[in-house]
Formats: structure tokens, C-alpha cells, sequence
């Protein structure tokens, strides 16, 4: 699965078509729950994903996640690279 950490649906559903990402293959992290439903996920983070009205909940799930080793690889397309989980290794 592949999660987009998006200020919008609407963003990561433009990111999605842009991928050539198929419906199912996808899903916006518009809550804490989508990071727990899928562990080790890929998850993209667009440019302006501070602005997701959530942040708050889905970052300290995204924490939690790394802490346990459950977080999968992690695009930064802001920054251009890729890391496992959130610290950065």
C-alpha cells in the first residue's frame, strides 16, 4: 500500500494519477488510523503536507509506528530522498 501525507484528498489523489497509481493501491492519510491500518506502508509526503488538518494526531501515530519498527520507506518529496521510517536512517 501506499500512503500520501497530502494537505488534501484532492492533492493526493492528483499525486496518485501523476504515479499512474491504481484505486486500491493508494490511500490519503487524512487520520491516525490510516498509519496504524497499514504498517510498513510506503508513504509519500508531498510538498505543503504540513497543512493536512490532522498533522497533530497523524505525526505522533507516525512516531509511534518508527518507535515499534512499524513504519515503512518514507518519501520526502519536499526534500527529494528517501528514508526507512521517520529517523532518518
Amino acid at each position: 500500500m501506499n500512503l500520501i501525507y497530502a494537505r488534501s484528498a484532492a492533492t493526493a489523489s492528483a499525486f496518485a494519477r501523476d504515479e499512474a497509481l491504481m484505486p486500491g493501491d493508494w490511500k490519503w492519510i487524512q487520520d491516525a488510523d490510516t498509519i496504524r491500518q497499514y504498517p510498513r506502508a510506503h508513504i509519500f509526503k508531498l510538498p505543503r503536507w504540513q497543512e493536512n488538518p490532522h498533522r497533530e494526531w497523524i505525526d505522533a501515530a507516525m512516531q509511534r509506528a518508527a518507535d515499534a519498527h512499524r513504519l515503512g520507506m518514507l518519501t520526502d518529496l519536499e526534500k527529494g530522498n528517501d528514508t526507512l521510517g521517520i529517523s532518518g536512517a
